[in-house]
């Protein structure tokens, strides 16, 4: 008998008491979010749950800075928050040596020698951080050397935990402004390293009851809350007879869900920004792409760009046991708002990572994945960690541009003209967007005006963006998708259209658009197989 984790369980990871998302594994970017933002929704929470639950009441306010609340939150947080303050103190101190170099020492800066700054510069950052002017002269500005904070005590592993839970049901609630905590019986919360090989044999699986105990004990786990992890854990089914070598499968393009799309070629399997669904609790999960569905080894894990909703470590680090090379845009500010991912991806225990620059290629059998620039979506930040990806198979090219917003109508001619006509394009275009702070305003020196903010969105194209893309690649498939519509996807978006959202709009009529000129398209929900023209 071998034992493996129910199809229903899910291993929510979590840095720092919250649940983790990329930018909470570098210490730098923790270190502001924790001061900026966590630390303020849990001291107004504890000031005032009652403000907090009247919010959580208007679907408007789903994704804001509020906690949502089970039975004995309130008493298990305040507990929670009093120790976590200690704890956090090195991170709060590197956070406050930050401000000091952005609002003190730097703007002092005019265009005279640096050399004498680097003697003035806060414990925290002396010899981790390189100070440089801009191409001015004058703008004076900075770089973290990120080994060296990685290195520090800055960065702490013990602050890594996964919360292992039953779901029955699609709908979750948004995860980002609630700390993991373990609210119930029925939830165990586990130190552990998120690069640990430990979480690898967990969602492997196929563990004997002894293999099993010894996990267990290894993840700390005794009394009531080891019976309730080995609870987690169902028998694997009988093995089926195999009749001869294992069948690769048929070449497929599948949609899975939000911006995720697996590729099967020549035996050879991609899989583009994981946000996978669980299965085994309802009806609701039937006919989906699912955990399940993953073959035992995808080759290529290919993420567009940084955010909580592409890069799913959730699910990255449930399936990273399975992955070859994960794939990404070349990293290379090491800065607040684009701190390096290959090395977040490294710490989260992937070993193979490839960067690629703009039209890069790397070979695959039976063809490459090349880079291609990818613009817009980032509210005007120095965002350089973000591409689409061009898979050609055999000369069918398939362009998955993700949230591209089309702000250069120059551009697709010229990835026309350097890569060649694209068949098949899947192009997120959820139009609207919110604004820049929503996501990146903990790590900016000083909060934007409304006005400003409100004009720099996290937005796709609308659709005159989107059929200038189709028109300049000669696509005749488009597959509009990354909508957020998946109910699977409320714990990092709470997006919610009806039919009158300008998204749906936009959407709407870029389908009919290309069907008007004979080719097929598509709004993407849930799972799809498609065909892919050539």
């Amino acid at each position: 008998m071998t034992l493996s984790l129910k199809k229903n369980v899910i291993a929510e990871p979590a840095v720092a008491g919250w649940y983790a998302w990329s930018y909470l594994l570098p210490p730098h970017t923790l270190a502001k979010y924790l001061k900026n933002h966590y630390r303020n929704i849990v001291e107004s929470y504890l000031a005032d749950p009652e403000t907090h639950r009247t919010a959580l009441r208007q679907a408007r306010f789903l994704g804001g800075p509020f906690v949502h609340e089970r039975d004995g939150s309130y008493d298990r947080i305040g507990d929670w928050y009093a120790t976590a303050r200690e704890q956090q103190a090195p991170l709060l101190e590197l956070a406050d040596a930050i401000d000091e170099l952005e609002q003190k020492i730097l703007p002092g800066q005019a265009g005279a020698s640096m050399e004498e700054v680097y003697g003035r510069l806060p414990g925290p950052l002396a010899g981790r951080v390189e100070l440089f002017y801009n191409r001015d002269n004058r703008t004076p500005d900075y770089r973290f050397i990120e080994p060296f904070l990685y290195a520090s005590p800055y960065f702490d592993p013990a602050l890594q935990q996964v919360r292992f839970s039953e779901i029955h049901r699609d709908a979750r609630e948004f995860a980002l402004t609630t700390p993991v905590l373990e609210y119930t019986d029925e939830q165990v919360l586990v130190s552990v390293p998120l690069d640990s090989e430990l979480l690898d044999t967990v969602f492997r699986g196929g563990l004997t009851p002894r293999e099993l105990d010894r996990v267990t004990a290894e993840l700390g786990l005794d009394g009531e809350r080891a019976a309730a992890f080995r609870g987690f854990f169902e028998e694997d089914p009988a093995p089926a007879a195999a009749s001869g070598p294992a069948d690769p499968g048929e070449d497929v393009i599948e949609y899975v869900g939000h911006a995720c799309v697996f590729v099967r070629h020549r035996g050879t399997t991609f899989l583009v920004d994981p946000v996978i669904s669980y299965s085994g609790y309802s009806r609701e999960s039937d006919g989906r792409f699912t955990f399940d569905d993953l073959p035992e080894r995808v080759d290529y894990v290919m993420i567009t760009h940084n955010h909580q909703d592409h890069m799913l470590l959730e699910t990255l680090i449930r399936i990273r046991h399975r992955v070859g090379k994960v794939v990404i845009a070349k990293s290379a500010h090491s800065s607040l708002v684009d701190p390096d991912l290959k090395r977040v991806l490294a710490r989260l225990g992937f070993r193979d990572v490839v960067e690629l620059d703009d039209l890069e290629a790397l070979d695959t059998p039976g063809g490459t994945i090349t880079a291609v620039p990818f613009l817009g979506e980032h509210g005007d930040i120095r965002i350089r960690t973000k591409c689409g990806w061009m898979l050609d198979l055999d000369g069918t090219r398939v362009l998955f541009a993700a949230d591209s917003t089309n702000v250069s109508p120059e551009l697709y001619p010229q990835v026309t003209a350097a890569l060649g006509r694209v068949h098949t394009v899947f192009i997120g275009m959820e139009s609207v967007g919110a604004p820049v702070s929503w996501l990146y305003g903990p790590l900016f020196p000083e909060r934007l005006e409304r006005r400003i903010d409100a004009g720099r969105r996290l937005k796709g194209s609308n659709f005159e963006q989107a059929a200038a893309i189709v028109d300049a690649l000669g696509a005749d498939s488009v597959y509009v998708y990354a909508m957020g519509q998946e109910p699977w996807l409320g714990a990092v978006m709470c997006v919610e259209y009806d039919e009158t959202h300008p998204a749906m709009i936009d959407s709407d009529k870029l389908v009919a658009y290309v069907r008007e000129r004979g080719g097929a398209a598509k709004r993407l929900f849930l799972h799809e197989k498609l065909a892919v023209r050539q």
